[in-house]
């Protein structure tokens, strides 16, 4: 088993927001509608997509499954340019991008750049 050091954990909370929010906005679906689908609020989605705070793997794998994505692939961390590839992807699928929205991927961007 592979031993994760605390950047390595750092940047797989950084890759599942990434992979979440992608899905979600690849299959139209708001934080709001997200939410209530698995019994959360908007609220909790926004924070593990922005990876400002840890999450029950109860939620993860709710989550997992409605957007049909395997939980392991969740969890495997990925190199970081697979990551930015992913923000990249999110980018194009946003409809509306505000300043604000623009702001975080560029922020998001910084903090996946930072490791090796």
């Amino acid at each position: 088993m592979k031993k994760y050091d605390e950047l390595d954990i750092e940047l797989l909370s950084i890759q599942v927001g990434c992979i979440l929010r992608y899905e979600r906005l690849r299959r139209k679906l708001s934080q709001e509608s997200l939410g209530q689908i698995i019994g959360s609020n908007s609220m909790m989605i926004g924070r593990i997509e922005r990876a400002e705070n840890a999450c029950s793997w109860k939620i993860l794998l709710l989550l997992a499954q409605h957007l049909n994505i395997e939980f392991s692939d969740l969890l495997n961390l990925q190199n970081k340019d697979n990551i930015l590839d992913i923000i990249e992807k999110s980018i194009e699928l946003e409809e509306k991008l505000t300043q604000d929205k623009k702001d975080f991927y560029k922020f998001l961007k910084k903090r996946v750049n930072k490791y090796n």
